[in-house]
């Protein structure tokens, strides 16, 4: 059993966004790490090995998950016993997906035979039927 057989989910809706796989990867890492309280600070060599990336692929993909409203970054910083400030890990938000652009787009099955004829295809009620 893996991490004690913790799992996560994520919307079907998340498909429908044109993220690249590494932006889908480091939002789904995020999202495991915040669990229910939609927050987390995964260290960004941490989000990086976790995801199987690059760090300033990592940064690119959350500049983008920012930019598009999926979650929130807040930088965060400490202060050292030298009275020096550094930065620490960001705290990353989950937000709730974004609205999407425009309706899903319809699928449409045919069933055809081997010299390429049109067998059956399905009508917006999801029911097969001869082709005319």
């Amino acid at each position: 059993m893996i991490l004690g057989g913790r799992y996560f989910q994520l919307s079907n809706a998340l498909f429908h966004f044109d993220l690249t796989p590494i932006q889908l990867t480091v939002y789904s890492y995020l999202v495991s790490c915040a669990g229910q309280k939609e927050v987390c600070w995964p260290s960004m060599k941490r989000i990086s090995d976790c995801c199987g990336c690059s760090k300033n692929a990592a940064r690119a993909a959350i500049d983008v998950l920012e930019h598009e409203g999926f979650i929130r970054r807040v930088h965060t910083y400490a202060d050292n016993p030298f009275g020096k400030t550094r930065q620490t890990n960001n705290t990353y938000y989950i937000l709730p997906l974004p609205p999407l652009s425009g309706p899903a787009p319809k699928t449409v099955y045919r069933e055809g035979t081997t010299a390429g004829e049109e067998v059956y295809k399905q009508n917006e009620g999801n029911n097969l039927q001869n082709p005319p």
